[in-house]
Formats: structure tokens, sequence, C-alpha cells
């Protein structure tokens, strides 16, 4: 009974906190006035009651204010106690001063919101009809949301108890945001706010029997391991992303890089969030940027996003659009209409007029280009006269070029020609945000050193497999391989010996299997390879070669030169497992036997005895 008193009282203790010190003030200030009534019987200081409870009125939120309201009766319980008519007098008192205040305080709130002659302001006619500040409050909202989703997925990537964000006001943390907490409550004091002051990332744990750390805010459980990054637009610190756990050593290097990975990605919708908010064009560029940006915005698919840009920026210009997104060794074309190209990618701009732009990485503008004799694009195309040639940037650097090209000469005005640099600016983060969503991806669902899928998404990727396979009767087959002696080599040559041995034989596999087949790295030197529609013959052709490669590939590292070999296991859903478990238990078995029967062969659990 004492523990669950106490609980309560931590609770409620930790919410009264949370209301503020304005709360405290009063509450505070009643509580002391209450004590010397009692203390020395003078019936007058029941009557400042009053003031204290206006000044409640002026400077709470509302749900302060009923919180006041709910505690004015425990302040006052001896008198309810005594059946005294007073106190009810002083009650009702108390709760009509309240109104007042928060009569003036709405005709002021509302007063500010309307234009003193009015009309509309020029913020307000930035907006499309209907829109005003309440739109700025919810893209507000938005970007929030996708912060907070942000979140989500770093809490479920280092697999920690909770992500929170605290971004700087100017004068300390104004405001936080959380992957699963409803509401954060910063302590004044702690390691996110020597992080911030640093400007450096930081990673604790505390070791078993030691003190937890302090994280700088209120958290349900003991935090011991705690992971901290800066989020900065350049050299400008905007806040803090965090990671708490209650277990020992939950974090370490590659989770910090994730995290830096996520704060550079929170603090590019930042400075998105900032660039809507500056945006005081007229109403129609406003309006098709505002729809543009926010249809971009949904789509995390690349090849997609380039085609919505291209209809963005045609909407804008009401030129034709061409859009020319730089791969490794070639351009990929994306565009629509008759001056599409044949070809998806152009190997190089050389000799066209987005040569300039490529190499010199600056807008480019012509009224007229029919006398050009270079050409504008690096395939045939007609009639073009006005030419506007923007960059893309990916972190820092050229990803690409945006083109608006019209047969009508001077087509594009200063106001359509800065609005489309609005769009690129928007575009520009659309792409890295799509690009860092990808690698992210690819982080947190491939392994480090081979590059091959890790056990946990290997196991997500055969459970849905497993139950297409189910619903069309189409056969399964599951590979494991286990090289060989693995030990002997590392004891013999070392780890980073170990470590290419393990990245050529995941090469291998993936150039033994099909396409359509799925190898990973089942965890330290086994492999599993998911082969989609096969049974168990067709399966153990695939393994047979994927065995022979590894067997003849010479490793030569430091002067060593030798060779490894690898033991394969295989089971077949129907013929040998009707359920994933059974199917990896089985598979896990046939391994077994191939190494009790001497190694550097494939056994199929059906031919087990």
């Amino acid at each position: 009974m004492i523990l669950l008193l106490l609980f309560l009282s931590l609770n409620v203790l930790n919410y009264l906190r949370g209301l503020g010190r304005h709360f405290l003030m009063v509450f505070g200030l009643q509580a002391g006035l209450e004590a010397l009534h009692q203390a020395t019987g003078f019936g007058g200081l029941h009557l400042l009651h009053i003031p204290a409870v206006t000044a409640a009125g002026l400077f709470l939120d509302l749900r302060g204010l009923a919180v006041v309201l709910l505690l004015q009766p425990l302040l006052h319980i001896r008198e309810l106690a005594s059946r005294s008519g007073d106190a009810l007098v002083l009650l009702g008192i108390l709760t009509l001063t309240l109104l007042p205040p928060r009569l003036y305080l709405y005709r002021l709130r509302r007063t500010r919101r309307e234009p003193a002659h009015g009309g509309r302001t020029a913020a307000d006619a930035s907006y499309p009809p209907g829109g005003g500040r309440g739109q700025l409050s919810s893209e507000v909202l938005e970007f929030d949301d996708e912060i907070q989703g942000l979140l989500r997925t770093a809490e479920e990537a280092v697999e920690a108890d909770s992500v929170n964000l605290f971004l700087d006001g100017g004068g300390g943390f104004t405001r936080a945001l959380s992957s699963s907490r409803p509401e954060v409550v910063t302590t004044g004091e702690g390691l996110v706010y020597s992080v911030f002051r640093r400007g450096e990332p930081a990673l604790y744990s505390a070791g078993p029997g030691e003190r937890g750390v302090e994280p700088g805010y209120l958290t349900d459980e003991g935090t011991v391991a705690f992971l901290s990054v800066p989020v900065m637009e350049h050299s400008t610190p905007l806040g803090v992303l965090c990671a708490d756990s209650s277990r020992h050593h939950a974090f370490d290097q590659r989770d910090l890089h994730l995290m830096e990975l996520f704060a550079r990605e929170i603090a590019r919708v930042l400075k998105r969030q900032r660039i809507h908010s500056r945006i005081r064009l007229d109403y129609r560029g406003l309006h098709i940027l505002h729809e543009e940006g926010l249809r971009l915005a949904e789509s995390l698919d690349l090849p997609e996003l380039c085609m919505r840009i291209v209809d963005s920026a045609e909407r804008v210009s009401g030129g034709t659009v061409v859009l020319l997104l730089k791969g490794e060794r070639s351009y990929d074309v994306f565009a629509k209409g008759g001056i599409r190209p044949k070809e998806r990618t152009v190997a190089s701009l050389k000799g066209t007029v987005l040569e300039m732009v490529d190499a010199n990485l600056d807008p480019f503008y012509h009224p007229d280009v029919s006398t050009f004799k270079t050409r504008v694009l690096p395939f045939a195309h007609k009639g073009v006269r006005s030419v506007l040639a923007l960059p893309l940037f990916h972190e820092s650097r050229l990803k690409g070029i945006l083109t608006s090209l019209s047969q009508e000469r001077d087509a594009f005005s200063p106001q359509q020609i800065e609005l489309l640099k609005i769009l690129v600016n928007q575009v520009s983060v659309n792409i890295s945000n799509v690009l860092l969503h990808e690698e992210i991806k690819m982080m947190a669902f491939t392994d480090g050193l081979t590059g091959l899928i890790n056990h946990r998404h290997f196991q997500e990727r055969l459970s849905d497999e497993f139950r297409r396979s189910m619903r069309f009767n189409d056969p399964l087959s599951l590979i494991l391989i286990d090289i060989d002696h693995f030990k002997k080599v590392n004891d013999t040559y070392g780890h980073p010996v170990g470590d290419v041995v393990l990245r050529g034989v995941a090469e291998t596999i993936r150039e033994g299997v099909r396409e359509i087949d799925l190898p990973a790295r089942y965890g330290g030197e086994e492999f599993a390879v998911m082969v989609v529609k096969a049974e168990a013959r067709s399966a153990r052709r695939i393994a047979e070669r994927v065995r022979k490669s590894v067997k003849d590939r010479e490793f030569d590292v430091d002067g060593h030169r030798f060779r490894v070999t690898t033991s394969l296991g295989i089971a077949s859903y129907p013929s040998d497992a009707l359920r994933k478990d059974q199917l990896i238990e089985r598979a896990d078995r046939a391994l077994y036997a191939a190494k009790e029967q001497g190694r550097d062969r494939t056994v199929l659990y059906s031919d087990l005895p």
C-alpha cells in the first residue's frame, strides 16, 4: 500500500511540475495564505485568494486553470467539513473571478488576429482564400507529423525505448517531440543541454550497478544507455536528437551513425518548414507551390518523384519541362509529350547549353536561343526559343538539371523564374529526402560487412514469401550455408582476413543465385538463400553451383593464398515442411548432416534417414 501511495505521489508530482512555475507560484501562494489563516484565525486573509486566482486567469493555460479550480476545495477542506456557508460563497467568487481575465485574453487575441482596418494583412494575402494563418499552423503540424514519423523510424532502427527531439528557441529548448511519449518534460540540465552547447555527439552507457545517466528530461524508467547528436544547419545548432534505453550497452557506433543521418534529415525538414513560412509571393504562385510541395513530399520512390517534379514545374512555368537526373556515368531523362527522347538515359551533356550549367553550377536563362549554334538538350528537339535551366543539388553536389522550355520568345517572367528557383530548392530537398531514405533503409536492412540483407529483414521477407507460397500453392526452398572450419581461418590469419573471406563468399553467393532469389547473412559465418518457386531438386542445382564457385575461388590476402569450402543444407515447402519454423529447423538439420558427412557437400532434408 505504501509503495502504491509513493508511486501515485511521484506521478502527481511530475504532472504538477509539467504545469509550469506559474502554477506552482499561484498554488503555493494560496497554500501559504490558508496556512496563515488557520494559524492566526484572521478571516481577511481569505480575501487575498481572489487576486491570486485572478492572476492565475492571466498566466495559466486552460489545463492549469482546471487544476487550480479542482484544488480549491482541498485548500478550504476545513471550512467545508464544518459545513460553513462562507466557504461555498468564497469558492463561487473564486470561480467567477476567472471569467473576466479569460474573456479579456480571448478578445485581445482575437483582435490581434484581425487586421486593424478590416482588410487582410500581407501575410494573410499570401495564402489562398480560406487559408489565412490557420493554413500556416496546419503546415507546422504537418511538418511535426513528418518529424514524428522519422522519430518513430529512428526508435525502431536503433531499438530504443524512445527517441526525442528538442528544438532551440533562442533561449533554451522551446519545442520537444517524441516517438512514444505524449509529453516530454525537461529538467533544465543534463546530457541534452551539454550536447547542444558543445555541438558534438555523445554516447553514454552506465555499467551494471552504476547510477543511470541524467538525460535532461524525465523518463518512465531509469536511463542507463543514452545516445545524442546535435541537429545542425551548417554550423548553426537547431536542437538535439537523442535516444534513451533502460538496457545496458543498448547502442553502439553504428547506431550513432544512424542517428546522425536522422538528424540531417530532420534538419532538412526544419529548413523546408522555414522556407514555407518565409514565402510571401502572389496568390497564384504560392497556391501552386503549396499544392505541389505537399504532393512531392508524399513520394519516396525516385522515378515517381521525378515525374511529379516535371508536372509541378510545368504548372509553375507554363512551359515544357525536362529533368535530367545525374547518375554515376549518365543522366536519366524525365519528360512528357513529344519532347521525350527514345532513350531513357543520355551519356553526356557535351556540346549543349546545359554543359555550362553542369560546369558552373549556376542557373541559366536566355529569352531566345533560336540563333544559337549550340544545342540546348543532348537529344533532338524543335522550335525552342526561351530556356531556363536550374541546377539541383544533393549535399552540395550537382544531382540534376531542371530545364523549362518554350517556343515563345522571353516566355518566363522574373516572377516565374523566382517561383521556379523556390520550387527547385524544394525539389532538391525532396530528392535528398528520397536518397537519404534509401540509404537509411539499406543500412537498417543490410549487413554492413557483406552487403547482404541481415537476419532480421531476411526473417520478415521469408515470412511474407511463405504466406504467398501457401496462398498460391507455389514451392519454396531454403538453403543454409556454412563456411567450413572458418574459426581456423580466423585463428591462422587473423580476423581481418576472415572478414575478406566473408565478403568474398557473400559475393560468390550473390552471383550464383537467380535474380528472384534472396541471399542473406544469417549470422557469423552462416548464410541463407530463399529460393522462390523452386522445389528441393531445383534448389540443389543452385546450391551446388554456389558450393563449387566458392571452392574454386582463391583468396590472396597479405601474401596468404588459400581456399575455403562450404556445407549446405536444403529444405522445401510443402514437401519437407508446412510451417516457416519447420522449414528453418529442417534446413538446419540438413546442414548439420552435411557437416557430419565430411563437409564440402549439399544435403537435402528429404534424403536424410
